[in-house]
């Protein structure tokens, strides 16, 4: 029965220390090998795409613990972490989230974790529909939605015409105009 902490952020110019002494100062006393750092990583990448906390799954074992300063140091994408904790506690480990509690298979646990998830969809359908409306308002308001032309340069145009009346192929213009292939046929497509 070991306890291992998680410690994660964001960018390389931050250090993970205040979240290890945090953890030291909720009494938690977890030898060095049972830390892992993760640094310059994003909330956003699965947990277990993460390469310290993959190494920290493989190592955990029923009985053991596993110790976080908050919530979101597990992940940003709750469904993923939810899911993350809900695999874990079924394996028999406990997770203990500094201000939250202890999570493992117990009711209490499950419920908490019901809640979460409940919580994230419901925040998801807000931000969708927010999104939708606003889509909406902006195409009502007459705003041309979607990725603008990279290029309206009449004179790129004309040099990509020339280069078309020599019989060069779409990619062979794209290379020799320095543009992604994709560029090149919205411009032509525009000036159409």
């Amino acid at each position: 029965m070991a306890t291992f902490a998680y410690l994660r952020v964001s960018t390389k110019d931050q250090t993970t220390e205040q979240q290890l002494a945090q953890i030291q100062g909720a009494g938690h006393q977890i030898e060095k090998d049972r830390v892992y750092v993760e640094q310059g990583v994003s909330g956003k990448v699965p947990a277990l795409q993460r390469e310290q906390f993959s190494k920290l799954n493989e190592r955990m074992d029923s009985g053991d613990s596993l110790v976080v300063t908050k919530l979101d140091r597990l992940g940003r994408d709750m469904l993923d972490v939810i899911a993350t904790i809900r695999d874990l506690t079924e394996r028999g480990i406990s997770v203990v989230i500094l201000g939250l509690g202890t999570l493992d298979n117990t009711p209490q646990s499950k419920l908490t974790l019901a809640m979460l998830a409940a919580i994230s969809e419901y925040e998801r359908d807000l931000i969708s529909e927010r999104t939708k409306a606003k889509l909406a308002k902006l195409k009502a308001d007459g705003v041309k939605l979607g990725r603008p032309v990279k290029t309206t340069d009449e004179a790129l145009r004309q040099k990509a015409e020339s280069l078309f009346a020599q019989n060069m192929s779409w990619r062979k213009v794209a290379a020799e105009l320095g543009i992604a292939l994709s560029t090149l046929q919205r411009m032509m497509r525009v000036s159409a």
